[in-house]
């Protein structure tokens, strides 16, 4: 009978230890430095600042022609929200500004984060974006993430388009949220223990009009199999523990 006992509250006990491992294991938020577009505020006097803090912004492909008297390093930057009760106040901006990017191929930003592709973990990158100013249908807008190769070359993986048309994107005044996931990182991938890498980027433009975002968000999921994993291992040391004592 106390055996039987001593197994059932063995199974109690690692019923339990499971149970609270999932609970922990819910996706987990990843700092995105900047990640509103906060920093730094525009002078004042100025609508725009086209300095944007930790973001690095994309070469000037060759052939893309610019607008008349607009150098590369304007065409992407920070505003401030206009005033609610302006006709172009974004009501669901995070913070008090946003980044925007001109319509126009090669447009974009990009940072290495601190946080690492771990084995096992699955990531999702979201974002908040409109398009406005005349922008033409069509035009195209790419997020995702890539990661520094062994000759500190960016390597793209994982990204998501998003299209403008007007049926998407109604008005100026509200930021839509995107996604695009990357599946669980296994151990012989290449970008496996290297710094996530995140790019925002105008990918096709008539050079007509912009696109707003904000609010970048980054999660990190723990895959069943590696709690699983995590679980057995927990369950193994309370049995192992178990049997020491009755010794």
């Amino acid at each position: 009978m106390n055996r039987m006992q001593n197994k059932l509250s063995l199974t109690a006990a690692a019923a339990s230890l499971f149970v609270a491992m999932l609970s922990r294991a819910a996706a987990a938020d990843l700092a995105v430095p900047n990640s509103s577009f906060e920093s730094p505020t525009p002078p004042p006097g100025f609508p725009v600042n086209t300095q944007i803090d930790v973001w690095q912004k994309s070469a000037q492909p060759l052939g893309i022609p610019l607008p008349g008297g607009i150098t590369w390093d304007q065409l992407s930057g920070v505003f401030p929200n206009p005033p609610v009760g302006a006709p172009d106040h974004i009501d669901n901006l995070t913070g008090n500004q946003g980044a925007y990017f001109f319509s126009i191929p090669g447009v974009g930003l990009s940072q290495e984060l601190g946080s690492t592709f771990a084995i096992g973990n699955s990531y999702q990158l979201t974002i908040g974006i409109l398009g406005g100013g005349g922008i033409t249908e069509g035009s195209m807008f790419q997020f995702g993430f890539y990661y520094l190769n062994e000759a500190n070359s960016p390597v793209a993986l994982n990204t998501s388009t998003i299209t403008f048309t007007s049926a998407a994107f109604p008005n100026v005044t509200h930021l839509n949220d995107y996604a695009v996931a990357l599946p669980e990182v296994q151990a012989g991938d290449a970008w496996a223990g290297r710094n996530v890498g995140i790019q925002l980027i105008s990918s096709f433009g008539m050079g007509v009009g912009y696109w707003d975002v904000d609010n970048v968000r980054l999660v990190s999921v723990p895959e069943p199999a590696t709690l699983g994993l995590l679980a057995l291992g927990a369950v193994g040391m309370i049995i192992l523990r178990s049997r020491s004592h009755r010794r």
